[in-house]
């Protein structure tokens, strides 16, 4: 009998200590996950992006923003096809190639100054950041999934956003202080290290082996889905769009601030990075304080719209303020709620789509977003041209209207 009794504990302990090593094997894959984000957030040319293009590459500001709409548009090719990689072989795998891409750069920006290797490296970054757009969130939800805590996406999501930030705050002002006393080309050489040490870590990612329903009979069928629900989810529509319009109007003011201190108020190159890593602080700042305030409030929909449309009021001051102190505060302000607002939106999309298919499904997401990216940046590109001040007012209007007129319900998110 108490063989039987012996027998029955020792089955009992030992299927819990199967679970706890399945445990301990999921949390280790977010930390990798989390240091994976860090490294390739660590791109020392983040500080002196606009010198980058501008001294370093030759290239006019409009000729740059041209080069973002064919990032773009190479995004928009890679997408479905990078979220069908991660769909049918595997999400770490999709990681593996991304960390293999990055590698490339800095060696095909490094090596041979021209603007067909900017064009290269423009299109290895698009190659890059769609394999990893569709997985490392997906890689988040399906870990969490594993030890029970799916409902902490959007905490674990910050979280693994945040890494990549700090990996811009401590690198932004090492690039601009490097380049200010050495080159630009030593800044871009010397991203090699993080970006292998990043390739180090996703070959230890324990994959997670989930049933797949993808062969090679059905791949275009897993293409086809993510526009599928896309077209027949009104819901999901809804918060895409009004993530990724105001998500567009942000970023391009983190693709033009560096020039517009540059041309205003002539600030010096060492000091470049400096200014970035604070606007990213910031961003890294909101991204942390958004999830705490989104679960002690009932209502999500007024922290949205607050979110929303302190943005617009801080691009119409910058277009009216000359003071540049006070400018910096509000680059802070409008690009660290605005690049943080995405996270109001993590719960509500993922709850919109079914597992089997979610990489894709994001990856789809991402290739409308790209769209409009494609579309819009040479129009903006034009527009900035005549008057940037004018540029900046536009949006921010374009903000506030886009927030008073939102058709998110409460329930949606």
């Amino acid at each position: 009998m108490d063989s039987i009794s012996d027998l029955i504990i020792e089955v009992g302990y030992n299927k819990t200590a199967s679970k706890n090593v399945k445990n301990s094997k999921y949390r280790s894959n977010l930390v990798k996950l989390y240091l994976f984000n860090f490294f390739i957030g660590f791109s020392l040319i983040s500080g002196v992006l606009i010198p980058f293009y501008l001294l370093y590459g030759g290239f006019t500001l409009i000729e740059f923003i041209f080069l973002q709409s064919y990032y773009a548009i190479m995004v928009i090719l890679f997408e479905i096809p990078c979220g069908v990689i991660a769909d049918y072989f595997s999400k770490k795998t999709s990681l593996i190639l991304a960390s293999l891409s990055y590698l490339s750069i800095p060696f095909i920006y490094g090596i041979i100054t021209s603007k067909i290797m900017f064009i290269i490296g423009e299109t290895l970054f698009a190659f890059s950041n769609a394999l990893i757009s569709g997985s490392n969130e997906a890689l988040v939800y399906d870990n969490l999934k594993q030890i029970g805590k799916e409902k902490y996406i959007s905490k674990s999501i910050a979280k693994n956003d945040g890494m990549f930030l700090l990996g811009l705050i401590i690198s932004a002002p090492l690039g601009s202080i490097i380049a200010e006393f050495t080159s630009i080309r030593i800044v871009v050489l010397l991203m090699i290290f993080p970006y292998l040490i990043s390739t180090i870590i996703t070959i230890t990612i324990h994959r997670i082996n989930f049933k797949n329903n993808t062969n090679s009979s059905n791949l275009f069928e897993t293409l086809k889905s993510g526009f599928d629900e896309l077209k027949k989810n009104r819901i999901l529509r809804i918060l895409i769009f009004e993530k990724i319009i105001i998500e567009i109007i942000i970023i391009f003011l983190v693709l033009t601030y560096q020039f517009y201190i540059m041309m205003e108020f002539n600030i010096p190159l060492f000091y470049f990075g400096f200014i970035d890593a604070s606007i990213t602080v910031s961003q890294f700042t909101f991204l942390n304080l958004i999830p705490r305030l989104e679960n002690g409030i009932e209502n999500k929909r007024q922290l949205l719209f607050i979110n929303t449309i302190i943005p617009g009021v801080g691009y119409i001051l910058i277009a009216i303020i000359n003071f540049m102190p006070l400018i910096l505060l509000l680059f802070l302000i409008v690009i660290g709620m605005g690049l943080s607002r995405y996270i109001l939106f993590t719960n509500g999309i993922n709850k919109q789509i079914k597992k089997e298919n979610r990489a894709t499904i994001l990856s789809t997401i991402n290739v409308l977003s790209g769209i409009l990216k494609a579309i819009l940046y040479p129009l903006i590109g034009l527009l900035i041209m005549i008057n940037i001040n004018f540029l900046y007012m536009l949006f921010g209007v374009l903000i506030l209207i886009f927030a008073l007129k939102s058709k998110i319900k409460e329930d949606y998110l």
